[in-house]
């Protein structure tokens, strides 16, 4: 389906999709390499996993990383007789890959999905009441099947910010651009006279025209590789930063460089026309002439020069308040509260082995246990189970149904975990209602359920939740907890999610898994903790593993990876920009000022005073400023608009930002015109005559 084939040995068959023929296992190729030194006869061994025997059967190739690089292990997915059955439908659920026919579409897909669906509910209506109750879970809940691309399901949600991204890149281009074509026209202007001289004694326009070009070509090359250069450092840091999908291979091939130096040799000869064109296109006559006394390299090229500022900083306004808007959005997420305290919390996970604890009192039995041992360690607060741990990236949900209303249209949802009585003092969760779970609970399995606030505002607004029960189970086969607490509400999925998720707990024996998240409060730092906790693992059960080892600060930070590092890199671009629009209206006005360097000096010998002359050098600079920032105002409100589904907390026009961004680039801009302005105020009026 994927169409990858094995490197060593084979795939799976279709037979091995079945319960007593699925003990093979195929490796991924960095297990191999790395756990079995790229043993070539590894196809064919036997290896011991979770107490048990398998047969590897291949080796997957080099790059391959579904659905992302973490997973080196695989495994036939198989199906009981049981699960395959009728009465079981509407307990699995699973996804499933498929590759489209030649001629198909999603629509098609989706189509036949749908039908799937409506004719497996019809038939098993008519199967009874279990029949019946899986058809009216599916008419009440909505289920549903959904076709969706392959692509955006492992993309998730960061192909936005990559297009964010790769925007910023675009305007960082356009800068560039603009200052290539500035300097190139200050280059070739000062080379006016030069080329009319050559033009003058014979020389053609198309060979004086082929040899900028070339020079043109030169610089873009020697640009393309200082970029290249910075890329490869740039492609770690990215692949780093958990931006990219992870099964996204970020790293520099022939097609990346190919398309590095075309887009650099492009960039440079398309914004190099105008300034060759402006250098050989004038007869040599009036070349001369305008190359002379108090020349400045042509009208044309003046106004183009002037014309490039102001685009330059209109774009780095632009890129530089979406930045500002980034951020600030940023710097609220960061200020969010997300309903517990990460500090002096360490989180691991626990997995028993199959083999040893496949009924439920034996998982149960030393998950107790490990909470005895664990809970006696120095240092440690508290100590709670639950089966998954806020901003995991896992996002477990169910429908319910408060018991006595009646139910109308779609049931309510809501994020669901599996918890012990430690689970909320670990992470110093509120209770603001009746109690939390009791050893009680634990030992005789009892129907109760803990909700959060939210979960209390929307159903049970008058605060008359406890007592009330919740029915989880279908209409033909009720399934009632008793609400015994309510407790504060907590994010657990995104730091930045505008609506929290209603929340409920069971009690972690409810569903005993056998894998389980450790979270533990202590007195002492997490990070000391670490060793002793393997140690009080290895002592209950040596083959226990302990793994997926992090404070929860560092879980909520790992969160953000996916905000924070598209910040720092738009601060980059901010940054970049903010240093070439000061450079551009720095170079046009200093390489104005050293072309009227005569002009000046006349002026001034016939009683112009310093004053005067700086005063319309920066005065020149303050229009090129105030046209640029009023260009770039009009950007930056539209781009606003433009990333306003990405802010959390600031609208898309923040004045503080935008007015920052105005006094900052003002600042810079201004300083760049009072530097060629002190200079044009300094000229020596006898010198500046005399070099004319």
């Amino acid at each position: 389906t994927l169409g990858v084939g094995a490197a060593l040995g084979r795939t799976f068959t279709e037979d091995e999709a079945k319960i007593g023929n699925d003990k093979v296992i195929v490796l991924g190729n960095a297990l191999w390499r790395n756990g079995f030194n790229a043993d070539p006869d590894i196809v064919g061994r036997d290896l011991r996993i979770d107490g048990e025997k398998w047969k590897v059967v291949g080796v997957m190739p080099e790059g391959f990383m579904f659905p992302n690089r973490d997973f080196q292990l695989f495994v036939p997915f198989a199906f009981t007789e049981e699960q395959l059955g009728d009465r079981q439908r509407g307990h699995e659920f699973s996804g499933s890959v498929a590759r489209l026919a030649p001629g198909a579409n999603l629509a098609q897909v989706q189509a036949q999905c749908d039908a799937i669906i409506r004719r497996n509910a019809e038939r098993i209506g008519a199967m009874g009441a279990d029949g019946a109750g899986f058809r009216s879970f599916i008419e009440s809940s909505g289920f549903t099947v959904s076709a969706q691309p392959l692509r955006s399901i492992l993309a998730g949600d960061q192909g936005v910010t990559l297009l964010l991204l790769q925007g910023a890149v675009g305007l960082v281009l356009l800068i560039v651009c603009a200052n290539i074509a500035n300097l190139l026209l200050t280059r070739f202007s000062s080379r006016r006279k030069e080329i009319s001289v050559r033009a003058a004694l014979g020389a053609g326009r198309r060979r004086i025209a082929r040899q900028l070009f070339l020079e043109t070509g030169l610089l873009a090359l020697l640009g393309g590789v200082s970029g290249l250069a910075i890329a490869m450092g740039g492609a770690r840091l990215v692949t780093d930063s958990g931006l990219v999908p992870s099964w996204v291979e970020i790293g520099l091939n022939w097609r990346t460089i190919g398309f590095g130096f075309g887009l650099s040799l492009i960039a440079a000869l398309l914004f190099g026309v105008f300034p060759i064109w402006s250098a050989v296109g004038a007869p040599s006559q009036q070349a001369l002439r305008e190359a002379g006394r108090f020349g400045s390299g042509g009208r044309g090229a003046n106004r183009m020069r002037r014309i490039l500022v102001v685009v330059q900083l209109a774009l780095a306004v632009t890129l530089l308040a979406g930045s500002g808007l980034m951020l600030r959005s940023f710097a609220k997420v960061l200020d969010e509260d997300p309903g517990f305290d990460s500090g002096g919390v360490l989180t691991a996970a626990i997995s028993l082995p199959s083999t040893r604890y496949a009924e439920r009192p034996a998982r149960l039995a030393a998950f107790a246990r490990i909470l005895e041992r664990v809970r006696s360690l120095p240092g440690v607060q508290a100590a709670g189970l639950s089966d998954m741990l806020p901003f995991d990236g896992n996002d477990g949900g169910a429908s319910y149904r408060v018991d006595g209303r009646e139910q109308t249209g779609t049931p309510p949802h809501g994020h669901v975990l599996n918890v012990n009585d430690g689970y909320f003092d670990a992470l110093d969760i509120p209770l603001l209602r009746g109690r939390t779970f009791t050893r009680a609970d634990w030992d005789e399995a009892r129907k109760v359920v803990i909700i959060d606030q939210l979960f209390e505002r929307k159903q049970f607004p008058n605060g008359d939740a406890l007592g009330s029960r919740l029915d989880f189970g279908r209409p033909s086969a009720p399934d009632l907890y008793t609400i015994v607490g309510v407790v504060g509400t907590t994010k657990y999925t995104d730091l930045a999610a505008a609506n929290r998720e209603e929340t409920y707990y069971f009690e972690f024996s409810d569903s005993a898994p056998a894998s389980a998240m450790l979270t533990l409060r202590s007195t002492i730092p997490p990070a000391a903790l670490v060793e002793p906790l393997r140690e009080a693992i290895r002592s209950i059960d040596v083959d226990l593993p302990l793994f997926d080892v992090k404070t929860m600060q560092e879980r909520i930070d790992l969160s953000l990876s996916g905000r924070r590092v598209p910040m720092q890199l738009l601060g980059v671009f901010a940054v970049i920009a903010l240093v070439l629009a000061g450079i551009g209206i720095y170079g046009v006005l200093a390489f104005a000022v050293t072309q009227r360097t005569g002009e000046f000096g006349v002026r001034m010998a016939i009683g112009a005073d310093a004053s005067r002359i700086r005063r319309q050098v920066i005065g020149d600079g303050a229009g090129l400023i105030g046209s640029g920032l009023g260009l770039g105002l009009i950007g930056a409100i539209g781009l606003g608009l433009v990333l306003r589904s990405q802010l959390f907390g600031v609208g898309s026009i923040d004045l503080p930002s935008l007015a920052a961004v105005i006094v900052l680039l003002g600042t810079i801009a201004l300083v760049a015109c009072w530097l060629p302005a002190r200079r044009a105020a300094a000229t020596d009026p006898i010198e500046a005559l005399r070099n004319e």
